[in-house]
């Protein structure tokens, strides 16, 4: 039987994209109590730079500003990383269905992810890890017919039934978040080989300027925490201490999984009869 593995990334670089926003601010600021070095990426530089300032005299931090799904992206994420391998890469960059139709959903969503994660996978230190945000939606639509799609679009097909969900952002995000975990379920074989692991991590309604705005697009969200065991939505922090146990020696031996921080709503949904049983 073997022991665990020997790990260089402990306290290493960080990668948080969508880092300005809710989630990706809380988990820069656990990886910043850590002691980490990070870089620090999402859309616009002002925002970025104000969650720098706020860790400025703490770790050393780098900004990436850009379009998650423009071509050099990843190879402005590689340049800054100068040299160093990453001990955690964590994305949270995305965005909801109230931000963008349907194909550009599931462009920034999965598409770039996958681009970004392939990118950086050289780049990964023994022992490091990949952290992709996801969703409780994609647990929803966790059905054999459903998957089925997924894997032909990860084997770059064009399934019928996926090229219908892409015409609305309703059905085309629980798709792209269901995307994202097969795919780190897909991509652990590779990662294992680099000495490295991927898991992604499917928050539920979560307490932050996304999650409010689609709280106020339309009455499906308070039905969600209605049937929560937890009676209420999650906070971005609740979200950040669960990826810094991830990308800590204490997770060493979690790959190719997703993992559902969702206060019991996926639970409390099939108790309830089904997802259809909400509307």
């Amino acid at each position: 039987m073997g022991g665990p593995q020997m790990s260089d990334a402990d306290n290493t670089l960080a990668v948080v994209t969508g880092a300005a926003g809710g989630m990706g601010r809380a988990i820069a600021d656990a990886f910043a109590a850590e002691g980490r070095p990070l870089i620090l990426s999402d859309l616009l530089r002002e925002p970025l730079e104000t969650v720098s300032w706020t860790l400025s005299g703490h770790v050393s931090t780098d900004l990436v500003s850009g379009d998650l799904t423009a071509d050099e992206y990843p190879n402005r994420l590689i340049a800054a990383l100068k040299g160093r391998r990453i001990g955690a890469l964590v994305h949270t960059a995305g965005v909801s269905p109230s931000m963008a139709d349907g194909r550009r959903v599931f462009a920034i969503n999965f598409t770039a992810t996958k681009r970004l994660v392939e990118a950086l996978l050289p780049s990964m230190a023994q022992g490091g890890v990949a952290v992709l945000i996801a969703s409780n939606s994609g647990q929803i639509l966790s059905r054999p017919m459903f998957d089925n799609a997924v894997r032909k679009m990860l084997r770059g097909k064009s399934p019928l039934i996926a090229r219908l969900m892409l015409r609305s952002s309703r059905t085309a995000y629980p798709l792209s978040k269901r995307a994202v975990q097969l795919y780190a379920q897909a991509m652990a074989p590779a990662f294992g080989a680099a000495g490295a692991r991927i898991v992604s991590l499917s928050p539920g309604i979560i307490d932050t300027d996304m999650g409010r705005l689609e709280y106020e697009a339309g009455p499906e969200m308070q039905r969600m925490i209605d049937v929560t065991p937890l009676g209420r939505s999650g906070r971005a922090e609740e979200i950040a201490s669960v990826v810094a146990f991830l990308a800590s020696p204490k997770a060493s031996y979690i790959s190719g999984t997703d993992i559902l921080v969702d206060g019991g709503t996926i639970a409390g949904i099939e108790a309830a009869g089904g997802v259809m049983k909400l509307r």
